[in-house]
């Protein structure tokens, strides 16, 4: 059995599919999405909160492999400290379950003390699943997602402009979810892991946001669209409005202009193996 978190997510509902498909056995945690699908499709479905031991104890119970992952829950008003009872719950039903192989999602830069913005949060968890005893333990550090480009469509559809905080010009990694879903769902069907060990994935290129923007634009029939470097504060004034808690918007505008001055990316090299085949192009077409 294989336990999973994030299920009604872009990366763990991925998991899950491709897990099913190899038919292996999957449970999935059911939060604020109901998960019927999956269950039609053979999935175990239960009901739980990821700030509650108990019900983490019940996704992982008997399982022989786990996927973890803190959500991320723009719209609450203490960010970082949900995702700090989300890391104690998970670490502690692990703990108990005795799970022996855990794959968990944070992201680049989440190795490393002091990063900006919400994979802050993620170190915190990063070092709570590595003091786990008798677990092995796999972590993937991805880099940007593609698909949170699609955030931008209300933006563009009514002001037929894109833009955020990210320098227009800066190329940086960018991934689809759907080849993080591939590597985790690998990993975790093959359990060929021991001890702690963590992969960069970074895409199969560095793009900048006036190149994306153009690029989603082409598609949408607007050819010559906009990207525009919003400031900091418009920019959280923006992402509230949208319906992101106060802190959520502030963390993830802390982000861009880390990603602006390098604390993510600067010196990181692609390798063959931190390199996955889906380019921003083929992704926005399908």
């Amino acid at each position: 059995m294989i336990a999973l978190m994030g299920a009604a997510g872009n990366i763990g509902g991925k998991v899950a599919d491709l897990l099913r498909r190899g038919n292996a056995g999957v449970r999935v945690l059911q939060h604020r999405r109901p998960l019927a699908q999956l269950g039609a499709r053979g999935a175990e479905v239960v009901t739980g909160d990821a700030r509650n031991a108990e019900d983490m104890r019940a996704l992982f119970q008997d399982a022989d492999a786990a996927f973890v992952i803190l959500p991320d829950n723009l719209d609450a008003p203490d960010f970082v400290a949900n995702r700090s009872r989300m890391s104690r719950a998970i670490t502690e039903a692990l703990g108990d379950t005795g799970v022996g192989h855990v794959v968990a999602l944070t992201a680049v830069g989440a190795d490393r003390e002091g990063a900006p913005g919400p994979p802050g949060g993620l170190h915190e968890h990063e070092r709570r699943l590595s003091g786990l005893q008798d677990v092995d333990l796999f972590i993937l550090r991805p880099a940007a997602y593609m698909d949170y480009l699609l955030a931008g469509l209300p933006l563009i559809r009514s002001q037929q402009i894109n833009g955020s905080a990210v320098d227009g010009d800066l190329r940086y990694p960018m991934i689809a979810t759907r080849d993080v879903a591939q590597e985790a769902a690998e990993r975790l069907a093959r359990r060929d892991f021991t001890g702690r060990q963590g992969k960069l994935l970074l895409g199969p290129e560095d793009v900048s946001m006036r190149q994306a923007t153009l690029l989603m634009g082409s598609l949408l029939g607007l050819p010559e669209l906009p990207y525009v470097q919003f400031p900091p504060a418009e920019m959280q004034g923006g992402l509230v409005a949208a319906g992101m808690s106060e802190e959520a918007a502030r963390l993830l505008v802390d982000m861009q202009l880390g990603i602006n001055d390098g604390w993510f990316f600067g010196g990181l090299r692609r390798t063959p193996g931190t390199t996955t085949p889906t380019r921003l192009g083929e992704y926005l077409s399908t």
